[in-house]
């Protein structure tokens, strides 16, 4: 008869300790909370190193929202590219719209002397028009998206040069004015103009429930939902009286309207992708479109609604360069392509694992921004921007193909 009865678990072996299962922290480790965070922690020792190094020179608040304010009409265009990234396409024409709409806004009211709703109509027209050129190349014609957007984006930009006669539009003696609201001094262009505080305030406590719900996605199976609801709760505290010792109050007072009219079209894109039907179906198509069509989508159908959004996302974003300058100059909006694309897939390791999100981008599109004028407040010479982008563009790639692969 065996000395170990029925039922009874057998005794632990000399000097071996019983399992426990992983630790917390363990598990932590192997979370997608700690894959999405490292890259947004990283951004935000940079900062420290900064705030160290240059003082007040950095964390001057003034600067740092002048900073986002001149650079909107990049984070648009950050968000105009993310549309087609998440099915899976590439434009490289986003940054010519710009240019051609930035023209057109300035120009039709300065030499033509349109009124200025008819103005802004014939931008949003001429955006969709050319998202629809592309939708229409892509999708019914199958040309390389490369190639297709690649050319059409030498079409606006040689466009904006032909309505243009090549030259810069401003206004001048005998000339029609923008209207007062758009540009100039206490405009929806101008810094000085604020965005009503208590909206940005009912928007952050939203985010916060937002950021609540989102670790809430990421507890890992070995962790018991109240306690991983107690980590959410505290994370977001930390997170708030950190802001609050960091001015937070600051912040939210410097806000000016061309910022709130940013976010603004950021929440409405977050809603759109994120909780409608056609969200859903722009991501199957880009996971797998095949897969997509056996599920009854039409990956064709909603890859050319992702161009049409693109291209009137690119239109607002020249509608809101020619608001900040007041001016339309040759090529205004070129250089932010490459900016764009890295706000973009910055956006795939920030607070994410290889996703393309809407917040992400302008997350990402702020701090890129906030190295590279930390480098030049510095006394780094602003030619090394452009090095900057492209290195932060190809880490951020590099990231999201290494999560992508963990996750597959």
């Amino acid at each position: 008869m065996s000395t170990t009865e029925a039922g009874t678990a057998p005794a632990t072996p000399v000097g071996k300790e019983p399992s426990r299962g992983p630790s917390t922290l363990k598990r932590l480790d192997t979370s997608k909370l700690l894959g999405a965070s490292i890259t947004f922690a990283a951004f935000l020792f940079v900062f420290l190193i900064y705030t160290i190094w240059l003082g007040d020179k950095f964390t001057n608040t003034d600067a740092r929202a002048l900073d986002i304010h001149q650079n909107a009409p990049v984070l648009l265009l950050g968000l105009a590219v993310l549309v087609t990234l998440i099915a899976g396409q590439f434009d490289l024409s986003v940054a010519s719209m710009a240019t051609l709409s930035t023209f057109l806004v300035v120009g039709l009211k300065l030499n033509q002397d349109w009124p200025f709703a008819l103005v802004l109509l014939a931008c949003i027209a001429v955006g969709i028009v050319g998202g629809a050129v592309n939708g229409f190349l892509v999708v019914k014609l199958r040309v390389n998206t490369f190639i297709a957007t690649l050319g059409t984006g030498g079409v606006f930009l040689g466009l904006s040069a032909v309505y243009s006669k090549g030259t810069q539009i401003v206004g001048g003696a005998g000339a029609s004015e923008l209207p007062s609201w758009f540009s100039g001094s206490d405009s929806l262009g101008a810094l000085s103009t604020k965005f009503p505080s208590v909206l940005i305030w009912i928007g952050l406590a939203v985010a916060a429930v937002m950021v609540f719900l989102r670790i809430r996605e990421m507890r890992p199976p070995a962790v018991e939902a109240r306690r991983w609801d107690a980590f959410g709760i505290g994370a977001v505290v930390v997170l708030a009286a950190i802001l609050f010792v960091l001015g937070l109050s600051d912040w939210v007072s410097s806000v000016s309207w061309t910022i709130g009219v940013l976010a603004i079209i950021a929440l409405i894109m977050w809603l759109l992708l994120d909780y409608t039907t056609f969200g859903r179906y722009l991501r199957a198509t880009g996971s797998n479109a095949k897969a997509a069509t056996l599920a009854g989508v039409n990956p064709g159908k909603e890859t050319f609604k992702a161009f049409v959004i693109g291209g009137v996302l690119a239109a607002l974003a020249g509608i809101l360069l020619g608001a900040n300058q007041g001016t339309a100059a040759p090529g205004a909006a070129t250089s932010f392509l490459l900016p764009a694309f890295a706000a973009a897939f910055l956006s795939t390791v920030i607070l994410s694992t290889g996703r393309f999100h809407v917040w992400g981008t302008l997350i990402g599109g702020v701090f890129l921004i906030w190295v590279s004028q930390g480098l030049i407040v510095g006394g780094v010479p602003f030619t090394w921007t452009e090095v900057v982008n492209g290195l932060v563009l190809i880490l951020a790639v590099a990231f999201s193909s290494v999560f992508k692969r963990r996750t597959t």
